[in-house]
């Protein structure tokens, strides 16, 4: 079968390779749809050390079980399924408190397992002993679906955030995560969504949601603009989903007093510092979480979500390609001209 590799050479290519077969105690499925994740934009641009090549890439998938091994339970042929994609270890002290996705040991599809960039995906016994493959409802289409594990990333950092009804929640960074973010944020019960973003393309998406202002964060002051738009307040919550030290830093002086600030995005690893002012966090009593991936609960709220339409993923979802176009999805990733890029490996497969 034809799939996305990354390579001995620690590049992406298209390149064929073996069909895989079903577990014995997992499942065989057959990928209807994968969405381009952040992580697979910066796999793309740069070495990954997590990756052992070669490697089939892609976990932001939707499946339909075709084989169901022979000691494995609770799952038919027919059966759509989204998965959990940080298997654990289910043995550490992360796991037992029910914080899977912290667990030190992770083995993730893609990394640790071949991933879903291909017609088909065998889910190992890892993927499915601790809830992590998580069966989809009829009614939610597949591309749709396939955002289930994005959104769940999202679920969980809200849920730390403690986003809840009343609130104004204001969203840093109007990419495909933030667009979720803002969507989840409505869910939630935020009275007043606000996304700023400096992509004018994706400002522009962005006005297609549900959203109560988008702040062109390139063209004026995002901070006095939320001020302005809160009579002065602040958010009560600031989700920063964009991976900048300034929008980080400056995420502190859009809370209200006694407000919540969630790095939801990571800096990178070669230069992780931000400068934090210790005054505003002190007199204001603002609270500084992260959140960092999702468990098999996060997963299933989000496939909930998505399936009772209170999600507007169609809107989200703005590019879909073959897999023999996926370099033509990452470049709308890199030149950020939509929002989720799903691919479809059926389209053409043998």
């Amino acid at each position: 079968m034809r799939a996305v590799v990354y390579g001995n050479d620690h590049k992406l290519s298209i390149q064929e390779m073996p069909d895989p077969s079903c577990p014995r105690n997992g499942l065989l499925a057959k990928v209807h749809a994968c969405a381009i994740c952040g992580s697979d934009v910066k796999m793309f641009k740069a070495p990954d050390p997590r990756v052992k090549p070669p490697q089939i890439v892609g976990h932001e998938f939707v499946g339909e079980i075709m084989e169901v091994g022979a000691d494995a339970r609770g799952f038919a042929v027919g059966d759509r399924v989204v998965m959990a994609t940080t298997l654990s270890c289910m043995a550490c002290p992360a796991c037992w408190a029910g914080k899977t996705n912290l667990c030190p040991n992770v083995m993730p599809v893609s990394r640790a397992f071949p991933g879903a960039f291909a017609p088909y995906i065998a889910i190992p016994w890892e993927g499915i002993r601790a809830g992590n493959t998580v069966k989809v409802p009829s009614s939610l289409e597949d591309d749709g679906a396939c955002l289930a594990e994005p959104l769940s990333c999202a679920v969980n950092a809200q849920q730390l955030a403690g986003v809840r009804t009343g609130q104004t929640v204001v969203i840093v960074g109007g990419g495909p995560l933030g667009a979720l973010n803002a969507e989840l944020a409505k869910a939630n019960g935020a009275t007043r969504v606000i996304v700023s973003q400096r992509s004018a393309t994706r400002q522009d998406l962005l006005r297609e949601l549900d959203l109560d202002a988008v702040i062109d964060a390139a063209s004026c002051d995002p901070v006095e603009e939320v001020k302005r738009l809160t009579d002065g307040r602040g958010a009560d919550v600031v989700m920063v989903t964009a991976p900048d030290r300034t929008a980080q830093e400056r995420a502190l002086e859009m809370a209200c007093k006694g407000g919540m600030v969630n790095f939801f995005a990571g800096m990178s690893k070669d230069d992780p510092m931000v400068t934090i002012n210790s005054r505003l966090v002190h007199y204001n009593e603002i609270s500084i979480t992260g959140g960092s991936d999702s468990t098999a609960r996060h997963v299933e709220i989000a496939v909930a979500l998505l399936a009772a339409g209170r999600v507007n993923w169609k809107r989200i979802v703005t590019h879909r390609f073959p897999l023999s176009r996926f370099f033509d999805g990452m470049q709308v990733m890199l030149d950020r001209a939509g929002l989720k890029v799903v691919i479809r490996p059926q389209e053409e497969a043998r």
